[in-house]
């Protein structure tokens, strides 16, 4: 009896959590913000940024519904948001960088940003620095312990939609319109 009901327990769990995994990876939008067409489910971009905040409350209301707040968001221009080059592993020199998944990664030179590729390197970005000083919500100091990893998809009608946001995701921000269920 007891091994049924942790069977059971197990399943729901291991249910609610791919409930959970599926709707995060769904896009934020329904509408492509260039044509006004429907989005192509296989055509998304990912959006990624580290936000500094002043308490745990901020950093609670940007992660619930990172959608919401969109302008405020895109609004934060950053340098970079990592303190050590994903390729050699030194520290950035906070001129050199590369673009990837929204943000501004820091490289330590100009050799590596020649030799960065999101597909071998992405995986070893490592954004440890928010991309502002004030908080988006209080506009107080933020705290250096405190910050929101940013993430969702961000849906377009085809491959060229697709690219243009990628080339200036923080700007393109601004031109989506977020779904009803964000």
């Amino acid at each position: 009896m007891q091994q049924s009901i942790l069977l059971t327990l197990t399943f729901l769990a291991s249910a609610l959590f791919s409930v959970t995994a599926e709707e995060v990876s769904k896009p934020i939008n329904k509408v492509c913000p260039y044509s006004g067409e429907d989005i192509d489910a296989e055509q998304v971009v990912t959006y990624t940024k580290v936000v500094g905040v002043c308490c745990d409350k901020c950093k609670a209301k940007l992660q619930d519904k990172p959608g919401k707040h969109l302008k405020k968001i895109a609004g934060i221009k950053a340098s970079h948001v990592n303190s050590k080059c994903p390729l050699s592993g030194k520290d950035v020199d906070g001129a050199t960088t590369v673009d990837f998944r929204g943000a501004k990664v820091g490289v330590c030179c100009e050799k590596c940003e020649s030799k960065f590729d999101a597909a071998k390197h992405g995986e070893k970005v490592v954004m440890d620095k928010a991309a502002n000083d004030k908080c988006p919500f209080s506009d107080k100091d933020i705290d250096a312990e405190s910050h929101a990893i940013v993430s969702f998809q961000v849906g377009v009608c085809c491959g060229k939609c697709a690219k243009k946001f990628a080339a200036t995701p923080d700007d393109n921000l601004a031109k989506v319109s977020v779904s009803d269920s964000e």
